[in-house]
């Protein structure tokens, strides 16, 4: 679906505050709350946005460690892989990818020790995966939502 100006300027609104009322976001941009409320119901009936949530502060939740991890699947197993490390807690995004690896994934912890335990019981374990390639994240210089 294509989205005009309108549409953009209450999803660019809603990016930086999700929790901005309906009456802000009408003073800040010029577009009457009536239009705002319809356009979001309609963007949301239409699958544009997907869903209204948080995004909390890993450290104050005691998620200290990031890790990207690359894997490699047996081609006969991927789907298997998919469905099993999309079930685990602490992998919060799971990609299929080009190249000499199948999966990026997104994995948090609390400790180093954590993320070892993680690695060796929750992801080496799952049948179907080859090779792992795990590189840890040490600094966060941008962190932000897809663009619209």
């Amino acid at each position: 679906m294509d989205l005009d100006e309108v549409d953009r300027a209450i999803l660019g609104s809603l990016r930086e505050d999700a929790r901005v009322s309906l009456r802000e976001m009408s003073r800040r941009s010029g577009i009457s709350d009536a239009t705002i409320q319809f356009r979001l119901k309609r963007m949301k009936a239409r699958g544009i946005i997907d869903r209204f949530t948080i995004i909390a502060n890993p450290a104050a939740t005691g998620y200290l460690v990031t890790a990207i991890m690359l894997v490699q699947t047996d081609n006969e197993r991927h789907d298997q892989v998919v469905k099993a490390l999309s079930k685990v807690p602490e992998i919060t995004e799971v990609y299929g990818i080009l190249g000499e690896y199948d999966l990026f994934l997104k994995v948090w912890s609390r400790s180093l020790d954590e993320l070892n335990i993680l690695i060796n019981d929750k992801i080496r374990s799952v049948e179907g995966i080859e090779d792992l390639h795990e590189i840890v994240v040490v600094e966060r210089a941008k962190n932000e939502t897809s663009p619209v």
